[in-house]
């Protein structure tokens, strides 16, 4: 049995597929076996596929299944040690496979790693971050560390992060199996975006760490110019606004559901934060985007479900919930 799974996921990708699945055959580290799933496409995706790569097999699904129901079927469909979840808009160097599954075997308390994820703009690569891990802050946003800064060599130390991002995530399979909720890794109520930041967390609560290690390098395609951690509010709400309505609604009803579920305690100095941010983030979305209002009916609707995820969440909590806010910042 091979010893890592790479599972990549598919959806109208014609404009990087080929770059992405040559540089998994490029990797100095060969024992993976690779899953391949389409959720739908409707472009070339599957055609150029088929011509250039013809010895793969892949699962074609017929509609859009969403991102973590789509990985959760390629998790369940291997037993490999380690698991690496491939966006298509990602291209690896050569020993990426091989500098985490060496770090992975050295640190055995280690759930999650990314290495450096630059950024990739009409497939050229550039040295501008994409992401170092995820941090949090006090509102319970959560951010991609060192998006769109210029990399200088500031993130080339190894270091523990909060979290990684869903990227180019690499998990260790028994602290998936861990933090699973019927069976699901990645929360598929959420569909798609933000489950990364939900599954972070709970393996951070369940007491497993997230690394970076930096000598292995990833190109991330992504539009986002700012540095996360610079952006001004109205930064924030104008990269909103060039985000798509699909983008924008499972983002913010995504966050929702995410802080439902995780948040720890709530005591009036550790929820003030987060209810002044929500509340600045609805007055927003009531007068600037009430599309987005029915994500309050979701969570409504899922109020009960949300629950009982929280209750098996707190119930395989392994750190002093406490320690989350040491990952804070302001």
């Amino acid at each position: 049995m091979p010893r890592v799974s790479i599972n990549l996921v598919t959806w109208n990708g014609e404009k990087y597929i080929e770059n992405c699945l040559n540089s998994i055959f490029r990797q100095t580290f060969s024992d993976f076996s690779l899953v391949l799933i389409d959720n739908g496409s409707n472009d070339k995706t599957l055609e150029l596929i088929a011509e250039r790569f013809p010895h793969l097999p892949i699962v074609k699904h017929k509609e859009n299944l969403g991102f973590a129901r789509a990985y959760n079927q390629t998790i369940h469909w291997s037993r490999t040690e380690y698991v690496l979840c491939l966006n298509q808009d990602v291209v690896l160097e050569p020993n990426y496979l091989e500098e985490l599954v060496r770090f992975m075997d050295e640190h055995p308390q280690a759930g999650s790693v990314n290495g450096k994820i630059l950024r990739m703009a009409d497939n050229e690569n550039t040295k501008y971050i994409d992401s170092v891990g995820l941090k949090i802050y006090k509102s319970y946003r959560v951010i991609d560390r060192g998006a769109g800064e210029v990399d200088a060599g500031q993130y080339d130390a190894v270091e523990e992060v909060f979290g990684i991002s869903a990227a180019v995530p690499f998990y260790r399979r028994i602290a998936l199996d861990s933090v699973a909720f019927e069976k699901e890794y990645f929360d598929e109520d959420f569909f798609s975006y933000k489950e990364d930041v939900d599954l972070a967390h709970r393996l951070r609560l369940a007491g497993w760490t997230s690394w970076l290690v930096p000598s292995a390098v990833a190109y991330h395609d992504r539009s986002v110019k700012t540095p996360a951690n610079k952006m001004t509010k109205m930064e924030i709400a104008r990269n909103r606004q060039r985000k798509s309505r699909f983008a924008n609604f499972y983002s913010y009803r995504n966050h929702l559901y995410f802080i439902i579920k995780n948040i720890p305690r709530f005591n009036f100095s550790f929820v003030w934060p987060v209810f002044w941010y929500e509340a600045m983030k609805g007055v927003y979305v009531v007068f600037c985007e009430t599309r987005n209002l029915r994500a309050w009916s979701d969570v409504i609707k899922n109020w009960k479900r949300l629950k009982t995820k929280r209750n098996a969440i707190r119930q395989n909590i392994k750190i002093n919930p406490e320690d989350i806010s040491e990952w804070m910042n302001q």
